[in-house]
């Protein structure tokens, strides 16, 4: 009798050390792919900011930003849409839902950048308000990532 209630207070506690050690790896996965989806939209963002403010300056190479432009654009469209397939597969909802509001603000900041670009031919800079409607996209990018990343403490904090 003793015997088996040994074997069975070790089945259930190996049990209980089999679903933590489950729960850590999971949290882990997350947290992987979080920070994985946070690294490539720091990415795009730098590289976004980077060419408004290039614009912004007089004498600028164009066609030289237009070609960063054009690298921003895939990194969105390949490894920021990777890493953000990772975070829609480990969740939760809510995580996935606010990794494709951010992806989405990112892109809509490159298709003003664009548009700021598109029939330009000199070098000159953009105008103040060209300026700022970018500025504007570039900070409410920038408000998605802060949430994205706050929520992510706490789903990985569970």
């Amino acid at each position: 009798m003793g015997t088996t209630l040994a074997a069975i207070i070790a089945g259930v506690a190996g049990q209980r050390q089999a679903r933590a050690e489950h729960r850590h790896w999971r949290r882990q996965l997350r947290r992987d792919a979080y920070a994985a989806f946070t690294v490539k939209a720091d990415g795009v963002y730098g590289a976004l900011r980077g060419i408004e403010a290039e614009l912004a300056r007089p004498g600028h190479d164009l066609d030289a930003l237009r070609g960063a432009l054009d690298e921003t654009r895939k990194l969105i469209r390949e490894d920021l849409a990777d890493a953000q397939t990772a975070v829609e597969l480990e969740g939760p909802e809510e995580l996935a839902r606010m990794a494709g509001e951010l992806t989405k603000s990112l892109s809509a900041c490159a298709a003003a950048i664009q548009a700021r670009t598109i029939g330009r031919e000199g070098s000159d800079a953009l105008g103040t308000n060209e300026s700022h409607r970018i500025r504007r996209f570039l900070n409410h990018a920038s408000s998605k990532r802060e949430q994205f990343v706050s929520h992510a403490r706490k789903a990985i904090d569970v």
